[in-house]
């Protein structure tokens, strides 16, 4: 918190320069690069802050914007534990910017929604995840990033090529007031925001995607199809279809230009690449190991066509000098397209880099499989990258279930403080696709004899390489636009759109599928309180189910993930006695008592019950194998999880063989209403996960969440929800342990209260007929 709050100072200081040097500069002409940068006047972006704070450190946490989320991202200082969250997630959002509100004590955050008709200012409670006040930025379309410096917010409106300055928006009560004693403003229209200034001298065709705010200029990335103009392309050496232009803030609006070398001394940057996104600056002073006497300014982007990091030297020796940080690895199977998808980037080929954070010599950025716009919100997946500037060397690549690209790698220095939920969440939402949309595919030809037969690859393969020499090579070889994909040639014909390995999964699914949750893992089983994390009971009641209308609003009251747990020493004891050990026969000959399953299921679940119940939660049935296991599953599970015995209203390990098909149901009676459901995987694999069904009267309006997780990945299931279990592969094992919030009895069992406890024996055969609250036992020497 005090490195946070030491940030906000930086930030305040770098308000007042910015308001000084903008009257100052107001009259200058000469916006040399060297000038811009070694002066030290701060440029503020959404993922850089220079120049940075001293306090700034490689360890800061990011916030990533996806298409419809926000995550909160903490990168820790090795690749495999960090903290990662979901503060927010909408439905048909797409989330391109953000800047923190004032006076709300950390907890409202702006967000900037690309709406299909119109840009919106969203206030965000980063506490509750509740979007409060929605704002039109009028005139504002496509919007692409928001930078807040001082009491201005300066959205990017792509569609007309305007940075449009607006001021910084009053929040909802209860900080009304103290938002505009700390600079907000009361919006002049009711639902709009109140716009200061459009700067303009940028066009459609440029395609302005990022802006980073100086003093007196807006720096901003230009990669459109008028990105590269004509007198510009004549005078450089290599010409490329992006630029690093800027605007002046300082010029009056109806007057907007685009600053040259002429007027202003202003040179762009136009070697970055293709389709560039991101803006920061880095200082190298070891560019030359120990003979470095003076640094080098670079400007840090991303090549986003190519999906590199890449830098340009902008101020020191050897300026202009363009060097590549980082390349992708292309049979990353997060980098792999679906099956099938034509090789031509507008329908979903190659690599696109987007989203970039540089702090303390550390560049973060988001890679994924290229798709032409209005697929990019189908991404399932995205790669986050951590790259040392210094060394080139990778730090780490993690995969993000991003459900669309990272848009935006948001620099703790610029945000600030952020307030979090006491429990965030770490689940993460992946929504299918499947028979919505059908895109081109694409098949190579049989290429006629005398032809090299792998011709096609060969030509994909240099276009890998080096995309430039992409058209030479489909123009030297004979047939290659009639045969080859790659070179717009070949069979194309429409199919299903599939996104990534979740999408081909349930393919094999009888049901359709909505949406599926995977889980962030950390081991952090206990709330802020060292309680034990669960659903409110109240979500369980069937008014709440009945509210329940959609997944995006609903999941946390669905499911909730507590902690990947090591099951190691539960599962070798579960090895030991097998499949076989899971048999009726079995128990009964080695002393445990049974409860014939009274389910139809096929094929049959077969489970070791430890602890059951009656249906009104008044009797306990304790088992004679529950002596045997408790060690284990106390040292792996109940420990951990803070859940004492006499808390365990039901204790089961159910084996689920291969081909189970149980139907959709939903649990009855007062123990389910009274009980948290926690399910533990023991033996997994990817085959095997659980559907929870969202029922309307409409049937076609009907949403099934599925739910995969991992071995030890422990999560609460709300079982008064329409649920069902599949297993496509071999046989599983979970353990599922029903408790309650109050204690049940005292520790020494000499006080129960209400609760009757049966210590079952050995060789007791159990059924429990419907509409029959107790179980009905009698022991039987054979089965």
């Amino acid at each position: 918190m005090k490195i946070i709050k030491q940030y906000n100072i930086w930030l305040l200081i770098s308000t007042l320069a910015t308001v000084i040097s903008t009257n100052i500069n107001a009259s200058s002409q000469d916006w040399t690069w060297d000038r811009i940068l070694r002066s030290r006047q701060p440029i503020i972006a959404n993922g850089n802050v220079w120049p940075p704070s001293p306090e700034e450190s490689a360890l800061d946490c990011l916030l990533l914007l996806t298409h419809n989320q926000i995550m909160w991202h903490c990168p820790s200082g090795n690749d495999k534990t960090y903290e990662r969250a979901v503060l927010y997630r909408g439905n048909n959002d797409r989330l391109r910017g953000a800047f923190m509100a004032r006076g709300a004590e950390n907890r409202r955050m702006w967000l900037l929604n690309s709406a299909p008709k119109q840009d919106k200012l969203l206030e965000l409670d980063t506490i509750t995840g509740e979007i409060l006040q929605r704002l039109l930025i009028e005139g504002s379309l496509d919007g692409h990033d928001a930078v807040l410096v001082g009491n201005s917010a300066f959205v990017v409106d792509t569609r007309h090529g305007h940075v449009i300055e607006v001021e910084l928006p009053a929040s909802k009560e209860p900080y009304f007031e103290s938002s505009i004693t700390n600079g907000a403003r009361e919006t002049r229209q009711e639902g709009y925001a109140t716009i200061i200034k459009r700067h303009v001298g940028f066009t459609r065709a440029d395609h302005i995607n990022n802006v980073a705010i100086h003093p007196s200029l807006l720096i901003s990335n230009l990669h459109g199809k008028g990105a590269i103009k004509a007198k510009i392309a004549n005078t450089t050496i290599a010409p490329s279809p992006s630029r690093l232009s800027a605007l002046s803030r300082n010029i009056p609006e109806g007057e907007g230009r685009e600053l040259n070398a002429k007027e202003d001394g202003f040179n762009p940057v136009v070697n970055v690449g293709n389709w560039c996104h991101g803006i920061s600056f880095w200082e190298d002073t070891g560019w030359n190991g120990s003979d470095s006497t003076e640094s080098q300014i670079k400007l840090i982007s991303l090549d986003s066509k190519s999906g590199t990091l890449v830098s340009v030297v902008l101020s020191g020796p050897n300026y202009g000098d363009r060097q590549v940080l980082w390349e992708p690895d292309l049979t990353h199977p997060v980098l792999v397209p679906p099956h099938g998808i034509a090789k031509a980037y507008y329908d979903g080929a190659m690599v696109f880099s987007k989203g970039l954070a540089v702090q303390c010599g550390v560049a973060y950025f988001g890679v994924s499989y290229a798709r032409a716009p209005p697929l990019r919100k189908t991404v399932p997946e995205s790669l986050l990258v951590a790259v040392d500037l210094s060394t080139k060397r990778e730090l780490w690549v993690r995969t993000i279930r991003s459900n669309g690209l990272i848009n935006q790698i948001l620099a703790q220095s610029y945000l600030g403080e952020v307030a979090l939920p006491a429990d965030s969440s770490t689940t993460e939402l992946t929504y299918h696709s499947i028979g919505s949309r059908l895109v081109n595919t694409c098949t190579d030809l049989e290429l006629p004899e005398g032809l090299q037969k792998d011709m096609c690859q060969m030509i994909e393969a240099t276009m890998k390489k080096n995309q430039k020499f992409w058209v030479n090579e489909c123009k030297d070889q004979d047939y290659a636009a009639t045969f080859c994909c790659v070179c717009n040639g070949g069979r194309s014909e429409k199919m299903l759109l599939t996104s990534g390995k979740l999408d081909e999964e349930i393919l094999n699914i009888k049901e359709n599928v909505t949406a599926t949750v995977t889980f962030v893992p950390h081991n952090e089983c206990l709330d802020k309180e060292g309680l034990t994390k669960h659903l409110p009971l109240a979500v369980k009641t069937a008014q709440n189910i009945a509210r329940v209308k959609n997944i995006d609003h609903s999941l946390d009251n669905m499911l909730k993930y507590l902690c990947t747990l090591d099951i190691r020493p539960l599962s070798e004891m579960i090895m030991e006695i097998g499949h076989e050990g899971f048999t009726h026969q079995y128990q009964h000959r080695k002393g445990n008592a049974i409860i014939l399953s009274q389910g139809k299921i096929n094929p049959p679940v077969s489970a070791i019950f430890l602890i059951f119940s009656s249906n009104d939660a008044n009797l306990l049935y304790y088992f004679p194998w529950l002596s045997d296991w408790l060690p284990k599953i106390h040292e792996c599970l109940l420990k951990p999880l803070r859940i004492p015995l006499n808390k365990i209203l039901r204790m089961q390990m159910a084996n689920v063989p291969r081909g189970s098909h149980i139907r959709f149901q939903t649990d009855e009676n007062a123990w389910s209403q009274k009980s948290h459901r926690v399910l533990v995987p023991i033996v997994t694999h990817a085959g095997v996960f659980f559907m929870s069904e969202i029922k309307h009267k409409n049937t076609e309006e009907n949403q099934i969440l599925r739910i995969i997780s991992n071995l030890g990945e422990a999560y609460e299931f709300n079982n008064k929800m329409v649920h069902t279990m599949r297993n496509t592969g071999p046989s599983c094992i979970y353990i599922i342990i029903d408790w309650v919030e109050e204690p049940l009895y005292d520790e020494e069992e000499s006080s129960l209260g209400k609760i009757r406890l049966i210590h079952l024996l050995a060789g007791d055969y159990c059924t429990h007929p419907k509409r029959y609250n107790e179980l009905q036992c009698e022991i039987r020497e054979e089965l």
